[in-house]
């Protein structure tokens, strides 16, 4: 057997974009609602029908990537599931970065670009531009990139726990919202983004909104939903 086929007897195999894709989605959802995620919601999130979620999940158990609740149905990543959330996590956000800060594209087009550049990053690419970046903390919209070393502040809460007349710094939209169509433009355009200083006006249980007053003096209102995906700490 000659050397090169050796190399390649024991190189491991590539992980599809199918895996990648249903267990970033499994740990985000987990990371930002606080619970674990369920086929159902899970098929909401990745556009397809339940029995697509439920077939592609049956062969993630198998291949030992995801556990399922019997009882309550709840999927869970095993370990070998986050360590391939984490790093697609990783490489999307330094996809971001690079498309913001390098190539000056919009927050919503760099979302929608970093999903298709994310599954083609190299480990040897991912160093170059972790380094090219100067090893950034956060993408775009504030979410920790997995091995900077940077973790959310303590006091982070969601915009629609803040208090009327509260003074805040909007921190993070959460990777989630990313995924709405129209909300990252939405946000953009409102200067609802990561270092803006916000004041709560007030809200609206009844109509499910809220309104809070951004760095320009405008009044900005919202639905409760969304501002629940927005992560602020105190000014």
């Amino acid at each position: 057997m000659t050397q090169y086929a050796q190399s390649e007897t024991h190189k491991e195999p590539k992980i599809s974009e199918i895996v990648e894709e249903y267990c970033e989605a499994i740990h985000n959802l987990n990371v930002d609602e606080g619970k674990p995620a369920i086929a159902a919601r899970l098929a909401e999130r990745m556009g397809v029908s339940p029995v697509t979620v439920f077939g592609t999940i049956d062969r993630l158990v198998k291949k030992g990537f995801v556990t399922v609740d019997p009882k309550n149905k709840e999927i869970h990543l095993t370990e070998q599931g986050v360590q391939i959330a984490v790093s697609l996590a990783r490489r999307h956000r330094l996809a971001e970065r690079l498309l913001v800060d390098v190539l000056g594209l919009t927050w919503e087009d760099s979302h929608e670009e970093a999903c298709r550049l994310e599954h083609a990053i190299s480990p040897k690419m991912e160093q170059a531009l972790t380094k090219f970046l100067n090893n950034p903390t956060t993408c775009p919209h504030g979410n920790p990139i997995p091995g900077s070393g940077y973790s959310l502040p303590l006091n982070i809460l969601q915009l629609d726990k803040v208090e009327p007349g509260a003074e805040v710094i909007v921190t993070r939209i959460s990777e989630e919202a990313e995924h709405e169509p129209g909300l990252l433009h939405y946000l953009q355009e409102y200067n609802l983004i990561p270092g803006v200083a916000l004041r709560m006006k007030g809200g609206s249980p009844f109509n499910e909104t809220l309104t809070v007053i951004n760095s320009q003096g405008k009044e900005v209102t919202i639905g409760i939903k969304t501002a629940n995906k927005i992560g602020v700490t105190p000014a």
